[in-house]
């Protein structure tokens, strides 16, 4: 899984995402950021927050396929039929539930860094 990227806006306007750790100069005017000054702790509530996002959304469906497809195989197709529904149906109705909880979630737990050029 890849880690959320960092936004760093310069103090000239210029804009860039950069990894955690990474370093980025401004193309502008050449001041360099570093991402190594945001806590660990603190990007690591970040990082675990995305990624329990992604297994709420992914893993239901994934246990749902891996139950109904060997069923709809072996038994009918109706089972294919019954995964179709029930993962449009998370889809359609439990993830923008989801996202918008995360997103809430994700802008209250973390703050905006002040990083200071080099």
């Amino acid at each position: 899984m890849r880690a959320p990227l960092i936004t760093i806006t310069c103090d000239c306007g210029a804009a860039a995402e950069v990894a955690y750790g990474d370093r980025w100069s401004c193309e502008a005017c050449g001041k360099t950021w570093d991402t190594a000054q945001i806590p660990a702790s603190e990007y690591d509530v970040l990082v675990r927050g995305v990624s329990r996002y992604r297994l709420l959304a992914l893993g239901p469906p994934l246990l749902l396929a891996a139950i109904l497809i060997p069923l709809a195989v072996l038994s009918g197709l109706q089972y294919a039929l019954l995964l179709f529904v029930l993962v449009m149906a998370w889809g359609l109705l439990v993830i923008p539930q989801l996202r918008r909880r995360a997103s809430t979630h994700i802008r209250t737990s973390t703050k905006s860094w002040k990083l200071r050029p080099e």
